[in-house]
C-alpha cells in the first residue's frame, strides 16, 4: 500500500502535467496571425499561397477569408448599421488568418516567419499583422512555469523512489535471519533471490494496478465536482484521443515503474544480507 501510494502520486504529477499542457494549448489556439493583400491580387494567387502556408511546418491551420466574409463577419460581430456609413462599400480585403501549433508560439518564430512570407510576395502581400503583446505574453507565462514546475516534479520523482526503495530495504531487512538459514543449509545465491525477486515482480504490479485504479477514482471524483473544468479539457474528440493515449501511457508506466524499482530495490537489499557478515546481522 505504501508503493501504491507513492505511484499514486506520481501517476497524480503526470496527469497534472498533461492537464497543464491542455491548458497551454487552449490558451495559445487563438492566437493567430493576418495576412492581408493588396486589391489587384487575384484571388487564384491567395488561395495558392493559403495552399502553401498550410503545409508548412508549426502551421495548424491557414484559411482563405474573402472581404465578403470578413464584412459579413463584422456585420455580424457589429451589427448591420456598422456599414451604413460607408454607402454599402467593402474596404475590408482579402486576407489569411494563420494559426500555430503551440510551440511555435514564440515571437521570434512569428518574425521569421513574417519576414520568410513577405520575401519575394511584395506585390501581393500589404501587411502582416499580429498582436505583439499576445505572443509575449503566451510565450513569457508558460516559460515562467514551466521551470518550477519540473524541478518540483523532479524533486517529487526522486523523494518517492526513494522511499519505495528504503521500504522495500526495510522489508528484506526483516527477513534477513530466514537468509541466513537458507544459506546454512546449502542454498546458493540464486535460489535464495529468486522468491523474493518474484515477489517484488507481483508486489510492483499490484501496486502499479492499484495505483491506477486510485487515480480513477480521484478522476471521477474530480468529474463530480468540477463537470465544466473537466469538459474543457476534452473539447474535441481528437484531444479526447490524444488524452486517452497518454493516460495509457501513464498507467503503462506506473506499473512498469512499480515492477522496475521494486525489483532493483530488492535485487540490492538482497545481496547487501547475502554477502553480510553473520556480526553484523545484529
Amino acid at each position: 500500500m505504501g508503493m501504491s501510494l507513492l505511484l499514486f502520486l506520481l501517476g497524480l504529477l503526470g496527469l497534472v502535467g498533461v492537464w497543464w499542457s491542455n491548458f497551454e494549448k487552449e490558451a495559445k489556439k487563438d492566437i493567430s496571425v493576418d495576412i492581408f493583400f493588396r486589391d489587384n491580387a487575384r484571388e487564384v494567387d491567395v488561395l495558392k499561397m493559403e495552399k502553401e502556408l498550410s503545409t508548412e511546418i508549426g502551421v495548424v491551420q491557414a484559411t482563405y477569408v474573402s472581404p465578403d466574409s470578413a464584412k459579413a463577419l463584422m456585420m455580424r460581430n457589429l451589427g448591420e448599421e456598422s456599414f451604413e456609413i460607408l454607402d454599402g462599400a467593402n474596404p475590408l480585403k482579402a486576407s489569411i488568418n494563420v494559426k500555430f501549433d503551440a510551440a511555435y508560439i514564440q515571437l521570434d518564430s512569428v518574425k521569421a516567419f513574417k519576414n520568410r512570407v513577405q520575401l519575394g510576395n511584395e506585390v501581393l502581400i500589404e501587411s502582416v499583422d499580429y498582436n505583439e503583446k499576445q505572443f509575449l505574453e503566451a510565450s513569457g507565462v508558460f516559460a515562467d512555469q514551466r521551470l518550477p514546475m519540473l524541478v518540483i516534479a523532479g524533486i517529487l520523482l526522486f523523494i518517492c523512489v526513494t522511499l519505495i526503495f528504503f521500504t522495500i530495504r526495510l522489508a528484506v531487512f526483516s527477513k534477513r535471519f530466514t537468509i541466513r538459514t537458507m544459506q546454512l543449509v546449502g542454498a546458493k545465491s540464486s535460489f535464495i533471490r529468486r522468491p523474493f525477486l518474484l515477489g517484488a515482480i507481483g508486489q510492483g504490479f499490484t501496486a502499479g494496478v492499484i495505483a491506477i485504479l486510485l487515480l480513477m477514482v480521484f478522476g471521477l471524483f474530480l468529474q463530480n465536482v468540477f463537470p465544466s473544468w473537466i469538459i474543457n479539457l476534452t473539447l474535441t474528440e481528437e484531444i479526447f484521443k490524444e488524452q486517452m493515449l497518454i493516460f495509457a501511457m501513464i498507467f503503462s508506466g506506473l506499473i512498469f515503474l512499480g515492477i522496475f524499482i521494486s525489483f532493483f530495490a530488492t535485487y540490492f537489499a538482497l545481496n547487501r544480507y547475502i554477502w553480510i557478515k553473520t556480526d553484523k546481522l545484529y
